[in-house]
């Protein structure tokens, strides 16, 4: 499987992603020649070696955010999916569904779930590292934090990945908010995971990505950790 062999959704629709005065935060003023969402998805290792048709981005569906579709989403990635929900789901593992909808096929091929709100260095191939690992059923790229913003994996005494926790610090290896699962089944079946067990895999009563993990774990698959660099968070 070559490196390219990934699909990725771009979750952003949040309640967050307009502002008030009708701003889009993906346009925010980071420092960079490149707007923020465009600079964060462009740094991926990844972002060279696959087509911008593997990209789906998913928006609920207001004026402002079809401007911005229109606008910029289409110049950046041009021939990507943008998927335009009419109700705020209970999170973004529910909303990041909507894109893998239109994404997912009889291939199988991994699939990245960026949240796109923290930039960084890393050196990971994801369907390399799923063909080099079949065990492995999910990918978390992480950082050292205690920041209660952020979400969180503990390993066990082996190194093992055995919990993942939303805005509660279970160890010092944060999400830096890019998940990939090895498969579309791996990631529908974490999700359905989710759902059964919602009393302890919501924060707040929605749902979020890194909680997943647990449910890639309850399939008997693995959750590798892989560290990231130059952290650099845009997102507040």
């Amino acid at each position: 499987m070559a490196g390219s062999d990934v699909t990725i959704v771009v979750p952003l629709a949040g309640p967050d992603f307009v502002s008030a005065d009708g701003s889009v935060k993906a346009l925010k003023n980071i420092g960079d020649p490149q707007p923020f969402l465009q600079a964060t998805l462009m740094q991926r290792p990844w972002a060279g070696k696959v087509a911008p048709t593997a990209y789906t981005f998913v928006l609920h569906d207001r004026r402002e955010t079809r401007a911005f579709a229109e606008s910029h989403l289409e110049a950046w990635f041009p021939g990507c999916k943008v998927v335009f929900i009419s109700h705020f789901t209970a999170g973004a593992a529910l909303s990041s569904l909507a894109g893998a909808a239109v994404q997912l096929g009889s291939d199988n091929r991994p699939l990245l779930i960026d949240l796109a709100d923290i930039l960084y260095t890393t050196d990971l191939d994801p369907a390399r590292h799923f063909d080099e690992n079949p065990t492995d059923g999910g990918i978390a790229l992480t950082f050292a934090s205690t920041n209660p913003i952020y979400s969180y994996l503990r390993k066990d005494a082996h190194g093992k990945v055995v919990e993942a926790a939303e805005k509660k610090v279970i160890s010092e290896e944060a999400s830096a908010g890019t998940y990939a699962f090895k498969s579309g089944p791996v990631f529908l079946r974490a999700v359905a995971h989710a759902l059964e067990n919602a009393s302890t895999q919501t924060y707040r009563d929605l749902f979020f990505v890194c909680p997943l993990f647990n449910g890639v774990i309850a399939q008997s698959l693995n959750v590798a950790v892989h560290g990231v660099t130059n952290i650099r968070d845009v997102k507040s």
